[in-house]
């Protein structure tokens, strides 16, 4: 049997991030934006979590109920922010990616597979982290402590981070990196 680990399934651009530079800092080996593309072929027998820790960004947030099954006993981070904020967050970010190289391709499939288009669009991308961010709540409904609601944006830090993880509050302040 797997163990747990601890998983970021926050949509991109909602402090992920920072999560896991925080998450390194408490001592967990930690993976973002992982650059696989064995999930998207529907692969999940291959272990490539193996030496991690822990995991945020694309494409995590997916697949978060595939890993809640092969890693019993898991923590599950959702970090999200405002709406609107995050609208243009994720527009900016995407607009400063644009290019053909096999890099670009790969993001594309990654869009693909979160939002259902390659580009972006205002009523699409609203659909879906609103859907997201419920669907999370619904899903751990009946497990509330496996499952942090983490605001960064809003003020969130060390406190209710490391109240979640039952770790000790670093001496430092929490890392936020846009």
């Amino acid at each position: 049997m797997k163990t747990g680990k601890i998983f970021g399934i926050g949509m991109p651009r909602t402090g992920t991030r920072s999560l896991s530079m925080a998450l390194e800092i408490l001592g967990y080996r930690t993976g973002h934006w992982l650059k696989t593309m064995t999930w998207l072929q529907g692969d999940f027998e291959t272990d490539i979590l193996a030496e991690l820790d822990a995991a945020t960004d694309t494409p995590i947030p997916v697949y978060y109920p595939e890993f809640d099954k092969r890693y019993p006993g898991s923590k599950f981070i959702c970090t999200h922010r405002d709406t609107e904020s995050w609208l243009r967050s994720i527009k900016k970010h995407q607009e400063g990616l644009l290019g053909d190289s096999h890099r670009d391709e790969r993001r594309r499939r990654y869009r693909l597979l979160t939002y259902g288009m390659y580009q972006f669009s205002l009523e699409r991308y609203r659909y879906v982290v609103e859907t997201h961010q419920r669907n999370v709540l619904w899903y751990f409904q009946d497990r509330p402590s496996d499952l942090l609601m983490f605001d960064l944006c809003g003020g969130d830090g060390w406190e209710k981070l490391c109240s979640f993880l039952g770790k000790p509050i670093p001496d430092q302040p929490f890392p936020r990196v846009s």
